[in-house]
């Protein structure tokens, strides 16, 4: 009797998994970092040029010492990064914000000293605010590091800042002039109450402004790279660790529903002890849907004589129907030993237990219909409501189907079943068959979705029931139902028991 209920399954990752992500976040930022080291160079190359064509075009030696002293200061800083970051990389996060503060530091000093020695203010807004913008997105960029770049951004406006308050004064001077010289060169073509700016900016080469851009821009594209790889890496090791995670799961699943399935099967009634009754031939199989099975049945024969024997459907199946599958054994069994030989006494109380422990204990919604017979001097006793009961008349060669509606309901569902629980009887004649199955074998399915149903279950057994055994009976109906779902998974615990009055 299948029951789904929503379950939520959610993956934790481990505290070794943890840091398995850290170092894979750690090694993209110290890529990063070489990276940057590397471009560095490249860096030092070009401020090596600006200086060079600096002092060739006059300007003053004192202005190409002091830049040459901020490259070689800048030189060494990044040997010393360089070859630490390949040895160990445990000053990571030093030289990450130790270089941005160098970098922006040093590209301030020397624009600022420029501005400064060249006596024009103008150095501090035009060019040099380009590349060491260029300079700061490079840099910052491909250390893939929030943290990171807010410091060298803080870092460039407070400097940037205090540069354009040491300058302000001249600037006004200097834009007052700017104003009068463009007054002067405005084209003819402009309307005569326009304005027009004339923009000085220090003369550094188009080539090299062009190719400084391109290499820059090359640079950023790296870093998006670099944290494509990092996240994919970290992604793929999520991937990796939950596929092995739900592995491992389960393998540990599968050991405990072996055992589960083991210990369901200890329970049940062994052939031999079928082979054992006297008055019936009796033969049972019970076929899981790929987990524990909440199917339940049982043979148990009294001190008195009759026979007890039950059949059952838990809803749902998997580890927890076959508990309350086991339950019911017990309690069925314990109810047999205490005197307690009315069916529908053995049901009430068997319907107290499993209440209790499902709701109470388990916190679990579980019910299951539930058939209880007794035979004993060709006589069927039933009571409780499970399937219909299938009962092949010999003499007739034609199935009775009895309905088990009215004899009870689902146990486990209420506190008290008192008031609905009926018996009824079925006289047996020699060679008579009943047939007792559970749901799963009237609803199996085939791949166009049909139900093998009650009516093939009646041609099945009509078929068969001429063979000389209830063993080759029952082997022959699980034959029609397995041909007639072709291969089709099951979703139901499959039981059927075929007894024969002996003669």
């Amino acid at each position: 009797m299948p029951q789904s209920s929503p379950t939520e399954n959610r993956f934790v990752l481990s505290d070794y998994y943890k840091k398995q992500l850290k170092e894979i976040a750690y090694q993209g930022e110290l890529r990063a970092e070489t990276f940057a080291t590397r471009f560095r160079f490249f860096f030092l190359g070009f401020l090596v040029i600006f200086a060079t064509l600096g002092r060739l075009s006059g300007r003053p030696v004192i202005e190409f010492y002091f830049q040459v002293t901020a490259i070689l200061v800048l030189l060494f800083y990044n040997f010393i990064v360089y070859f630490s970051l390949k040895k160990s990389g445990n000053y990571l996060n030093i030289f990450k914000f130790l270089s941005s503060f160098l970098e922006i530091t040093l590209l301030t000093f020397v624009t600022g000293y420029s501005a400064y020695s060249q006596k024009n203010p103008s150095l501090v807004y035009a060019a040099p605010m380009i590349y060491v913008f260029f300079i700061l997105i490079a840099l910052a960029s491909i250390r893939n590091n929030t943290t990171t770049i807010i410091f060298a951004v803080v870092v460039l406006i407070i400097e940037y800042a205090s540069l354009t308050i040491y300058f302000y004064p001249e600037m006004t001077e200097f834009n007052t002039r700017l104003m009068d010289l463009s007054s002067y060169l405005k084209p003819q073509f402009l309307e005569t109450n326009s304005s027009f700016f004339l923009v000085n900016a220090v003369p550094m080469g188009i080539f090299l402004i062009l190719l400084y851009m391109v290499v820059t821009g090359g640079l950023i594209l790296y870093a998006i790279v670099n944290t494509s790889r990092t996240t994919q890496e970290q992604a793929d090791l999520i991937f990796n660790t939950e596929k092995q995670a739900i592995l491992e799961e389960n393998m540990r699943l599968g050991m405990e529903l072996d055992v589960a399935r083991q210990i369901q099967a200890m329970v049940l009634p062994r052939k031999e002890e079928l082979e054992q009754v006297k008055d019936l031939e009796i033969s049972a199989r019970m076929d899981s849907a790929n987990e524990v099975g909440g199917d339940y049945y049982d043979v148990i024969p009294h001190e008195d004589g009759s026979i007890y024997i039950g059949i059952g459907d838990v809803t749902d199946h998997g580890l927890a129907s076959g508990v309350v599958m086991l339950m019911t054994q017990s309690a069925f069994v314990t109810t047999l030993r205490s005197q307690v030989i009315s069916l529908r006494e053995s049901l009430i109380a068997i319907n107290t237990i499993l209440f209790a422990n499902i709701h109470i204990r388990m916190k679990d919604i579980r019910n299951l219909t539930l058939s209880l017979f007794s035979y004993k001097n060709g006589v069927f006793t039933t009571a409780g409501q499970h399937e219909t009961i299938l009962v092949y008349r010999h003499a007739k060669k034609k199935t009775e189907i009895i309905d088990t509606v009215d004899n009870g309901m689902l146990v486990g569902l209420t506190e008290s079943i008192d008031e609905f629980l009926h018996e009824k009887q079925i006289e047996l004649n020699q060679n008579d068959i009943v047939l007792l199955y559970t749901d799963g074998a009237t609803e199996a399915e085939n791949a166009k979705r049909e139900q093998f149903g009650s009516k093939r279950l009646v041609e099945s057994l009509e078929r068969y029931a001429t063979l000389s055994s209830t063993d080759e009976m029952l082997d022959g109906i699980f034959k029609d139902i397995y041909e007639f779902i072709d291969g089709v998974q099951l979703y139901d615990d499959i039981t059927i028991m075929v007894m024969r009055k002996k003669g």
